[in-house]
This record gives C-alpha cells, structure tokens and sequence, in this order.
C-alpha cells in the first residue's frame, strides 16, 4: 500500500512542476508581450507555489513522511486548482492576444506584409527585420540581415531608388528613408516586389526593339518606293527628249527632201526649244553623284557628314555608292550608331575615301562577308583598293584612281 501512495506522491511532483513550467512560460509572455509588472508578479508567485510544493513533497517522498501520504486528497485538490488556474492563464493570454496589439503581433503582422522592412540605428544595428526582407538579402548576399548599413550600401551602389533582380527571376525595387524614433536617428529600407513590372517592362521593351526593326524596313521599303518613282520619271523624260530629237530630225530630213510642203516654223520652233534643252546644264538635285544612296541612309535615320568633294566619274560614281550604302547598313545593324562619317581627299592618283562611325567599336576583327566582299571585288575590279580596320573602331579606306581601268569601261 505505501508504494501506490508513493507512485501516487510522485506523479503528483511531476504535476505540480508542470505546473510551474506553466508558469513560468506565462511570465516570458507577459515579459516578451505587454510587460505589465502585475501581471509578472502575480505569474511568479502562481509559479512559487508549486514549486515550493513539489520540493517538499520529494523531500517527504525521500526521507519516507507519512504527514503527505496519509492526506492525498488534499494535495489532489492542491494540483487541481494550481492545475485550473493555469489552464485560465493560458485561456487569459489567448484571449489577450487575439484582443490587443503586442509587440510579437506587430513582428508577426510585418512578417506576413510581402514588402520587405528594416529598421536599423546608425552603425547598422538593427530594430526590426520581417521575414521578406531576410529572405531577400539571402537571394542577395547569401546571408540574412547582420549589418543593415553595408547591406544598404551594397544594394544602393550609388543609385537613389535601385532596382535588383535575383536569380529564380524576381525583381525587387529599394526605397530608403531617414526618420526619428526616441530622439534618436533611425533608418528605414524597403524592398517592394516589382516582378511583375519588371517582366512587362522587358517584354515591353523586346516589343519596341521589334517595332523599330519594323519601323527601319517601312522606312526603307518607303525608300526604295521613292527611288522607282524617281526611275520612272527619269526614264519617262529620257523618252520625251528621244521623241522630241527624233521628231526634230525627222522634220529635218523631211525639209531638205521636199522643203515646200515642211513647215519650217515648226522645225524651228523644234530646233530651238532642244538647242534650250542642252544648253540647260544646271542638274538637278537627283542628278547629283550619290542622290539616292544620301537620300537612303537619311530615310533609315543615318546622318552622314562627309568632308570633302564625291568623285564626278560615272564608274566610279556606282562603287562609291555601294560604298555608302554598305556603310549606312553595317552602321545601323552592327555598330547601333547614328552618324556615318566620310571623308573624301583628293590625290594625284585619285581618290582616298575614310568610312567611318560614332557607334560601337567591333568586338573582333571584321569578316568580310555579304556587302564587304562585293564592294571589294568591285573597287579592286576598277582598279581600286579596299582596307578595313577593326581597332580602336571600324574605319574602311577606299582608294580609287582618278578613271576607272580601260577593261571596266569596256565592260560598262
């Protein structure tokens, strides 16, 4: 019977130091939570009694008094109240924390926020992290928050409102303020996840490119509806003043074989409005050496400042404007520039032509594929030579003679 009564004394210990776990565990709550000194006092003395009684009953247990095990009821209703009250502290704190705003609910309501906080004090110490801003400094850096200003300084990099981009794809945009808090300084970082907008900015951005690739072919397409045009009015004037000259010489021949049935004021007339045609020796802007190869790269938005005087020779006039037109299209696509330098220095021999860009210079040397290699065959096919330079940017000199070679002009 006294060995029931003792397992019956120790299961009681082990309940009343339960007990006193319990109440320990409420005064760190109420310390970590609203921190009210009644409320920690009045946990102390809950967790005093039955830590004081748990003590004596192993020191009774131990020495083997009877003054315990002879009253077991007693200390049964003993740890059922300890037992009741603590269930109702638990109760009461629940209730408490569902109720009021603690600072834990404050720490759990900004780990829920998907915006990423940090309050830290000069020198980098921190106030307050939530949970988002930790994980993105591990994206970032490899390790949660332990020196908030160098993590500033690393994110910033001299930007005012820097945007970053992780490796599983998200995009995070960094806002930084200063305010006071306790009339001390205090410091405030906040990451906002923009991967949305960045993914649509991209996309966006992909789209323009295309837009402008095809806004570049309508501009040319434009371009090249224009040059026909211009084809066809030419030739349609070169067959008005055939027409004209042969109906002149026609008149001509006709007057000398039976001059009395010729009008000879017509003839005339005819005679004198051609001598006007020829005498006329202003060209044309059209006329002009190049016309359609400058009016090309102004269409696809290519300046060209030249510097110098473009040969008059017309079989030189074709590689020259191949020449430009080559030009014109490995700036736009290769060197992304804007601006087409040529110069033109008149020598003894003939011509020495620069081709220069303002774009960006080749990453490796240049291959002569595609344009290159048919304005080379055709400048070295009149007698010219043709060098490329690949650094410290692209420049392609063109030295042509003053007259194409015999054989070309026979070609012509």
């Amino acid at each position: 019977m006294d060995s029931i009564m003792q397992s019956i004394l120790g299961g009681l210990t082990l309940w009343l130091l339960l007990c006193c776990l319990t109440f320990f565990h409420m005064i760190i709550i109420h310390l970590l939570s609203d921190g009210k000194l009644s409320r920690i006092i009045l946990s102390l003395a809950e967790m005093l009694v039955p830590l004081v009684l748990s003590q004596i009953l192993m020191d009774h247990i131990k020495y083997n008094n009877r003054a315990f095990i002879e009253k077991p009821v007693a200390l049964l209703l003993i740890a059922l109240v300890l037992t009741g009250i603590a269930i109702l502290e638990i109760l009461s704190c629940i209730r408490s924390r569902k109720r009021s705003l603690t600072l834990m609910s404050v720490k759990e309501c900004m780990d829920e926020l998907p915006v990423g906080i940090c309050f830290y004090w000069d020198g980098g110490l921190t106030k307050l992290t939530n949970r988002k801003m930790n994980s993105i400094a591990c994206k970032l850096t490899g390790s949660g928050i332990m020196d908030a200003e160098s993590f500033k300084k690393t994110v910033f990099s001299d930007k005012e409102e820097p945007f970053v981009s992780t490796e599983d794809g998200k995009a995070y945009s960094f806002v930084y303020r200063e305010d006071v808090y306790d009339g001390k300084p205090i410091h405030e970082l906040l990451a906002y996840d923009i991967t949305e907008e960045y993914q649509l900015t991209e996309e966006l951005r992909e789209k323009q490119k295309t837009a402008l690739k095809i806004n570049r072919r309508l501009k040319a397409l434009n371009s090249t509806i224009q040059y026909l045009i211009m084809d066809k009015e030419t030739l349609r004037i070169k067959i008005h003043i055939h027409d004209s000259f042969g109906e002149m010489l026609l008149m001509t021949k006709h007057c000398l074989v039976d001059p009395e049935n010729t009008d000879k004021k017509e003839m005339l007339s005819l005679w004198r409005r051609n001598i006007a045609l020829l005498k006329n020796e202003e060209r044309e802007s059209w006329q002009k050496p190049c016309f359609f190869s400058l009016r090309h790269a102004d269409s696809l938005g290519i300046r060209i400042e030249m510097n110098g005087e473009l040969p008059e020779d017309e079989t030189l006039i074709s590689v020259v404007d191949s020449a430009i037109t080559v030009h014109v299209t490995n700036v736009l696509r290769h060197a992304e520039g804007d601006i087409a330098y040529i110069s033109i220095e008149k020598t003894p021999e003939g011509y020495v032509m620069h081709f220069t860009n303002n774009g960006t210079p080749p990453c490796a040397p240049v291959k002569e594929t595609g344009g290159l290699a048919n304005l080379r065959r055709m400048t070295e096919t009149i007698g010219g030579t043709m060098k490329i330079n690949s650094s410290p940017q692209f420049e392609m000199i063109l030295q042509l003679p003053e007259k194409a070679q015999e054989e070309y002009e026979i070609g012509i």
